[in-house]
């Protein structure tokens, strides 16, 4: 691994050390009936579905008991999201999870180990675990993305136009990622985890100490990639080249297009959240585009808030009553689980990767709130046209 990449200096000051472990409830039992004591500040996020009873309440007060750390309901969540909304994550930090949500935090510049519950339970009783450096792809984004473009659209592209490789991190830097607000960030993270892609490393900026300022007391470790980066493994992306992007399935294989290749395909479901777009901003945007119009008749519409932080600030800001004003039902983010089940339902859209596998397309949230309010699949701007035309009809016969 080249010694300029940001990975690489990252691990070398880690020497081994784990920050933060970042579970979910899937490894609970596991480790109540096997840990003996936790040497590595340790936290249990819950996202499973309440109907699924998958908490066990003693096993959770064993491992209390043990030095973890559980947030009840009312801090649920993706766990990357309810990670980053305490601070949990910081620059330079090394977290180790059992959730692949979890490797988005490489948008706040930590680097995230996916580890199984035996590698898991050794990690948490001798206080470190082995880290292998990786082979580095570096990915330079220039330029600033077009109005209806963002982070899936990007990921989409990077797919679909590269030879990525799947065995090496890639480490994304440039003036077009501090062009990406935050919540497009991690869209693009996201998007990459969920094809396959699970090691990342962002470039930290401004916008990731704004975000941290108030929300982590952790001191960061700031790494920069280096002006004789290896050109054969550096990848230029213009990003004002991008248009919005689709993804969908064809017999039994991913296939990612321009969006207006599947141009006034019907659409009858709209799922937008459960862990892409499923942040403040992303619902904020969809909202402004359709100008607050109600859903088609023939579409039903479903928001997913990532964490019970952000359905928190729906509520106070009035848009969740908008939201299912207008038709949309708000469900919570482990929802996504049930509506990745199921096949051959090629009319129904959303932002999160995991909706390939059910058959449904995949698309930024701008466009899956287009689709939502004409039941087909439009190009935003082509919306923005048809509701600047219906308003100027309507002031004409005013």
């Amino acid at each position: 691994m080249s010694s300029n990449s940001m990975i690489h200096q990252l691990l070398k000051d880690a020497d081994g050390r784990i920050d933060q472990v970042i579970l979910n409830t899937d490894s609970c039992s596991f480790l109540a009936k096997n840990l003996d004591q936790a040497k590595v500040p340790a936290l249990i996020i819950d996202n499973h579905l309440p109907l699924t009873d998958q908490v066990n309440i003693k096993d959770i007060t064993t491992l209390r008991e043990k030095g973890l750390e559980y947030y009840p309901s009312g801090r649920t969540g993706m766990p990357a999201m309810v990670a980053a909304e305490d601070g949990l994550a910081v620059p330079g930090s090394v977290l180790a999870g059992n959730d692949k949500n979890l490797l988005e935090l490489a948008v706040l510049g930590s680097y995230v180990l996916l580890l199984n519950d035996t590698t898991m339970l050794d990690l948490l009783e001798t206080g470190s675990t082995k880290c292998e450096e990786p082979k580095v792809k570096n990915i330079i984004l220039r330029g600033i993305p077009g109005e209806w473009i963002g982070g899936i659209d990007i990921a989409l592209y990077l797919v679909k136009y590269f030879d990525l490789p799947n065995d090496a991190l890639l480490e994304f830097q440039g003036d077009g990622l501090s062009a990406l607000p935050l919540n497009e960030r991690f869209n693009l993270a996201r998007t990459l985890i969920g094809l396959g892609y699970d090691k990342l490393l962002f470039q930290v900026d401004e916008a990731v100490l704004a975000f941290l300022q108030d929300r982590s007391e952790g001191e960061g470790r700031f790494y920069f990639p280096f002006a004789d980066t290896d050109k054969d493994s550096t990848l230029s992306i213009e990003l004002h080249k991008i248009h919005p992007m689709l993804a969908w399935k064809e017999k039994g294989e991913i296939v990612i297009g321009s969006l207006t290749d599947k141009d006034g395909f019907e659409i009858n479901t709209v799922f937008i959240g459960g862990d892409t777009a499923c942040r403040f901003s992303d619902i904020q945007e969809g909202l402004k585009l359709i100008r607050y119009r109600p859903l088609s008749d023939t579409v039903t519409g479903s928001i997913l808030p990532g964490s019970q932080l952000v359905y928190g600030d729906l509520l106070d800001m009035g848009i969740a009553g908008i939201l299912t004003e207008i038709g949309f039902d708000i469900l919570p983010s482990s929802f996504l689980e049930l509506l990745t089940e199921g096949k051959n339902r090629q009319n129904r859209m959303g932002t999160s990767p995991e909706l390939l596998h059910s058959g449904a397309m995949v698309a930024n949230a701008l466009s899956c709130f287009s689709a939502a309010m004409t039941g087909k699949i439009t190009h935003p701007l082509e919306l923005e046209a048809i509701l600047k035309q219906e308003e100027t009809h309507k002031h004409e016969h005013e």
